[in-house]
């Protein structure tokens, strides 16, 4: 089974029966045992499948995407994914001006049926593997940090209060 990226370390419990060789599942859980969180992004969405979901934020000449998860029994904040950090990109390919900018100001993300803020997520990893990273990176990284350079982040998130759920609220490409 492919192992944990490590800023996920400490706020997901891994589902077994879904993540494989070249995938991770995962659960949203903060060290607290709570499992309920105030997702937050940069405020800015597109349609998909018509429904708006979290996108690449544009802030001056920059671009942010990022996802935290604030737990709502205790306060800790989980840095769930940026782009400028994690993956191939922000892993393998980081871009050390982009990754010193200042993250913008995140917005709570309300539920598109109730408004309720208060939501549980799933996230998703997906790898080409240990070999492909290897080969890829022809020796510049640790080979244990393989799992750091993913190809893609996915998230899926149900209400706390209404129980309405989006599948695909977060799909990014990392490279």
């Amino acid at each position: 089974m492919i192992p944990l990226p490590n800023h996920l370390a400490d706020c997901v419990v891994v589902d077994t029966d879904r993540s494989d060789k070249f995938t991770l599942a995962a659960t949203v859980k903060c060290l607290c045992g709570g499992e309920s969180f105030h997702l937050l992004y940069p405020g800015q969405t597109h349609e998909y499948r018509g429904r708006p979901i979290p996108c690449t934020a544009q802030i001056a000449e920059n671009f942010f995407f990022l996802i935290k998860a604030a737990c709502v029994d205790c306060g800790a904040e989980h840095l769930l994914f940026d782009k400028d950090f994690h993956g191939w990109d922000g892993y393998v390919c980081r871009d050390p001006r982009k990754a010193a900018l200042p993250r913008p100001e995140l917005v709570q993300w309300k539920c598109l049926s109730c408004g309720g803020t208060r939501h549980t997520a799933k996230v998703g990893v997906q790898s080409q593997g240990k070999e492909d990273f290897i080969e890829e990176c022809e020796g510049e990284f640790p080979t244990e940090r393989w799992v750091d350079g993913f190809e893609w982040f996915s998230m899926s998130i149900a209400c706390k209060d209404c129980g309405a759920e989006t599948e695909a609220w977060v799909s990014y490409e990392t490279m």
